[in-house]
């Protein structure tokens, strides 16, 4: 596995969760669209609050009713569920041969409810490190991203371009999305290829790794989660630019109010107790 991520730059593990491990966090958002419809009803921007419709149709509803302009929705997630899939072992089994025994959530996640016909949810191929900035190119940042429906290239898969983490950060700058887009055309060097995925699969990929997804045609919402890990600091000898790296993408996740945590080896991994207050303490 190690040897694919390392030429690839990244890696599709089948099954990593049992499928069941992930109703506790899709039940937790479902609960969330059902406040939020609750508020838009009763603020009379909706007819119909869609009480009866399940998981992945009801904010696509909403939507239908009242454009919702959605790419990312964290504070549903932010709760002890997130916190057991962070530190849930099929992931970090998965994590631990490619960053080695010291592993930790850097405190990135994204919540994505890419909306059916979005523009906006549609993200161009980027690199991750064109969103952190330059100083992040020699860091290893791992996304795990976690569908939580199933995938396919209709309602909007992932697409990677084999053997991109090999190149330079490439130049961009964002378009009226907010969108990264590459002043070279990534497509002149590799060609993109599509990463259907099963819920209970995960994807691993680096912040050097090109990587899009395209418009969903569905017409239900094609949810998914990604969060990103790192080699715990203080454990591990690397070239400066890589420590100086992966020391400057710490502090500007703690500048964003993004605490990290443990989840295996060396230092006391966090509760969800722990967590709230180190949320607590950046938040003053």
């Amino acid at each position: 596995m190690s040897d694919n991520y390392q030429r690839d730059g990244f890696l599709h593990v089948r099954q990593a969760i049992p499928p069941a491990d992930l109703e506790p966090l899709r039940a937790c958002i479902h609960r969330q669209v059902g406040a939020y419809a609750t508020e838009m009803f009763n603020d009379g921007k909706i007819g119909d609050p869609f009480d009866d419709l399940p998981f992945g149709q009801r904010l696509a509803a909403l939507h239908r009713d009242n454009e919702i302009r959605l790419r990312s929705w964290n504070q549903p997630a932010l709760g002890p569920e997130l916190h057991a899939l962070i530190q849930h072992p099929g992931i970090v089994d998965a994590l631990e041969p490619l960053l080695g025994p010291n592993v930790s959530f850097n405190g990135d996640y994204h919540l994505r409810p890419k909306m059916p016909d979005s523009e906006l949810t549609a993200f161009p191929l980027h690199q991750d490190s064109q969103y952190y900035g330059k100083q992040s190119r020699h860091a290893h940042i791992i996304t795990v991203w976690i569908p939580l429906v199933d995938v396919d290239e209709i309602n909007g898969c992932l697409y990677l371009i084999p053997g991109s983490n090999a190149w330079e950060l490439i130049d961009s700058k964002r378009d009226k999305n907010m969108n990264m887009r590459s002043f070279e055309d990534p497509e002149e060097r590799g060609t993109p290829v599509p990463m259907p995925m099963k819920m209970g699969d995960i994807l691993l990929f680096s912040n050097m790794t090109f990587h899009g997804s395209k418009v969903n045609r569905t017409d239900e919402v094609r949810w998914s989660i990604d969060i990103r890990y790192c080699r715990t600091p203080g454990t591990y000898d690397a070239p400066q630019e890589v420590l100086d790296g992966e020391a400057f993408m710490l502090e500007k996740l703690e500048r964003t109010k993004r605490p990290p945590f443990v989840v295996r080896g060396q230092g006391a991994p966090a509760t969800y107790a722990d967590w709230q207050a180190a949320f607590a303490a950046l938040f003053g």
